[in-house]
């Protein structure tokens, strides 16, 4: 059988790459601004690898591009909601398990806009002034963090470690670093893979009160 004109397979790959296009917006514009699936990281995901999946599917299937691109519609749409499935279930099993800290005061927890969870000590669980030895108070959130990235595996934690009030320079780079260094490897010891996890002190914080931070992000792909 001869091949269908090329100019009828464009006009195909078009017509696929709206309507591709068209589903996608249009399950974005459910539920309102910021509203419905599509206000959370799910959603976000799968409007992300919808769109992407649609214009790699195009490419991937030379024989035809009109169902190269609805395919990878589909499966880009089901790639990206996973990814965002996980960034959500990230965020709120870190904010449900350390909720019993949050209200006992030991800890605090915030959902950062870029899918990341910043999880703070508190004036009941900082560092005591001059030490780099991490307050027992603090203990039980950093057994939960573990507790989730050894479950998830797929996230990176950051901690950053904060100086006192005045000081020298080094002194204050010193006793930060000291600081974040004594939590990384307390994580460590609780079985984070060491990989996941780094340490630096900030010695030209405006926080001199002996806290120290966890940043938590969701590693995507890999």
């Amino acid at each position: 059988m001869m091949s269908k004109p090329s100019g009828a397979r464009f006009a195909r790959a078009m017509t696929a790459a709206v309507l591709a296009t068209t589903l996608v917006a249009g399950c974005a514009g459910t539920g309102g601004a910021g509203g419905g699936v599509m206000g959370t990281d799910t959603g976000k995901g799968a409007l992300f690898g919808g769109a992407t999946g649609a214009l790699i599917g195009g490419l991937v299937d030379h024989a035809d591009p009109a169902v190269g691109i609805l395919i990878g519609a589909a499966g880009g749409a089901l790639a990206g909601g996973l990814i965002g499935h996980h960034m959500d279930t990230q965020k709120q099993n870190l904010a449900q398990v350390l909720a019993p800290e949050v209200n006992a005061g030991h800890a605090s927890v915030e959902l950062l806009k870029n899918h990341g969870v910043l999880v703070n000590m508190t004036g009941n669980t900082r560092f005591a002034p001059g030490s780099a030895v991490v307050n027992p108070a603090f203990l039980g959130a950093l057994q939960k963090v573990a507790a989730v990235a050894k479950t998830y595996g797929k996230i990176t934690i950051t901690v950053i470690g904060h100086p006192d009030k005045g000081g020298t320079y080094a002194d204050r780079e010193r006793l930060s670093s000291q600081r974040a260094e004594a939590i990384r490897l307390q994580l460590i010891g609780m079985g984070v893979p060491s990989i996941l996890v780094s340490a630096s002190g900030n010695p030209r914080s405006t926080w001199e009160d002996g806290r120290a931070e966890l940043v938590i992000h969701p590693v995507i792909g890999g």
